[in-house]
């Protein structure tokens, strides 16, 4: 495992490129009449998972939260008790090609397979094989967060479809960085110009965590860079350039390990940056050298505005500076 002294984990919201915005999608039952709640939501369903189809009350009351970043997609369902099938009235499509991480957030359910039947409570995680039909009976006041990908991003260091992993701090770490793209407001914040692809490496290399643990002597090369970057980047907060390829530059390392450093953390570099500055101008508000002036604040805490500074304080802290 990593240290964590130097990680605060409350809220920490994802920060997408410039040039991209998360594409976000929402819709509810109750945006239509009851008697075609069901026909409504099968419909939902269907369009964000070809091959899925529910059985439930024609009064369902149901919602879908969705965003997408690259070739990942992850969407957050609320619903009332149902049974949920893939590919039952038609054979799996191979042209669909992803694969569905599902994380069981509240609520439980039960997966049923040809062979196999898997419970899964709050917490658990279990990938949905894409090539064969499956059911899944959900409990009342049911959410799941699933995580869908392309099928070929699987490799041997991800679980097995099928396979249950049970409530763990890995899996916390993918469902809280899964809620946070979620949670993101669309607010077009600067990030390394690579932000989508390193948002899918946080993914993949968080389901491999899931999946085990990485070897002793990994984990201690890990734990000597990620001090080492903490350390940099908590000197040169003032410098509003600092992006994943100064840190890597200036540290002898290539932009993929200091990413992976802070994927094992359930974070990119940037939500990492953009936290200790804020951290860092909150301690500098109680200081007695502080001299009233927000602007200069922002600045010396390396943000380029004042507005977008009070913008992620209030977010972090719930009050203006």
């Amino acid at each position: 495992m990593l240290h964590k002294k130097h990680f605060h984990p409350c809220s920490v919201w994802l920060l997408l490129s410039p040039r991209r915005s998360a594409m976000k999608h929402f819709a509810s039952t109750r945006d239509t009449d009851k008697g075609s709640r069901l026909d409504y939501w099968n419909e939902i369903l269907g369009q964000t998972f070809p091959g899925m189809s529910v059985d439930a009350e024609k009064e369902i009351n149901a919602c879908r939260e969705s965003v997408e970043v690259g070739e990942v997609r992850v969407t957050r369902l609320h619903s009332d008790r149902a049974n949920i099938h893939r590919w039952r009235s038609a054979p799996p499509d191979p042209v669909c090609g992803r694969t569905i991480a599902h994380i069981q957030h509240q609520g439980a359910s039960v997966t049923f397979e040809t062979d196999r039947s898997t419970l899964l409570n709050a917490g658990d995680l279990v990938l949905g094989p894409p090539g064969r039909p499956y059911a899944v009976n959900i409990s009342d006041r049911n959410v799941a967060v699933l995580i869908d990908f392309p099928s070929e991003f699987l490799g041997d260091s991800l679980p097995a479809e099928g396979k249950l992993i049970k409530k763990s701090k890995s899996v916390a770490r993918l469902l809280d960085f899964a809620l946070s793209l979620l949670n993101e407001d669309g607010e077009k914040l600067h990030d390394d110009a690579d932000s989508e692809k390193c948002i899918e490496d946080v993914f993949l290399t968080l389901l491999s965590t899931c999946n085990e643990a990485a070897h002793p002597e990994e984990e201690e090369e890990d734990l000597l860079v990620c001090h080492r970057i903490f350390d940099f980047i908590d000197s040169s907060l003032h410098d509003n350039t600092l992006r994943t390829n100064i840190i890597a530059a200036r540290l002898g390392v290539s932009p993929k390990r200091v990413q992976r450093v802070f994927a094992k953390l359930g974070m990119t570099p940037t939500q990492f940056i953009i936290q200790r500055r804020i951290n860092l101008a909150a301690f500098l508000l109680r200081s007695s050298a502080f001299d009233g002036s927000v602007t200069c604040l922002a600045q010396d805490v390396g943000f380029y505005d004042a507005a977008h500074f009070c913008r992620l304080f209030r977010r972090t802290f719930g009050v203006t500076p």
